[in-house]
């Protein structure tokens, strides 16, 4: 009797096994963004955590530089989606990440890879040039 139940035991876990891979294969994988998110100072910790690599756009709506380099930023996620994530953050409305972070002029990218704050590109520049400083977080 006790090595029926064993065998018993062994066909419901086999099953059990198969059905659990069977669900984790048709579980829709999360889409990686291909526009830039909208972060602020409680969404940015998560965005850091959860994107590797991740270049947040700091800007304000009276900045003429930065409503330059917001649709290349835009293009660049289209782009480079699945590879890099992209963000928007609005300085004068998330003051302690400008803080943090020591923004004093803007439009500034925030480079994070790891969870880690690896670099800061200062001032409006065209698309190629910014691929090229993007290029060795890839």
């Amino acid at each position: 009797m006790g090595d029926e139940l064993d065998e018993i035991r062994k066909r419901k876990m086999k099953e059990l096994m198969r059905r659990m891979s069977e669900t984790e294969e048709s579980e829709p994988q999360e889409k990686a963004p291909d526009k830039p998110l909208d972060l602020d100072d409680g969404t940015l910790p998560q965005a850091i955590a959860k994107y590797s690599p991740l270049v947040v756009d700091c800007w304000a709506p009276w900045c003429g530089p930065c409503r330059m380099v917001s649709p290349i930023v835009e293009r660049l996620a289209k782009k480079y989606t699945g590879k890099m994530v992209f963000g928007e953050l609005n300085v004068d409305r998330n003051q302690q990440t400008a803080a943090k972070y020591q923004i004093m002029s803007i439009p500034a990218l925030l480079v994070f890879k790891g969870g880690k704050h690896v670099d800061t590109i200062i001032g409006a520049m065209p698309q190629q040039a910014l691929e090229k400083r993007l290029a060795k977080y890839l």
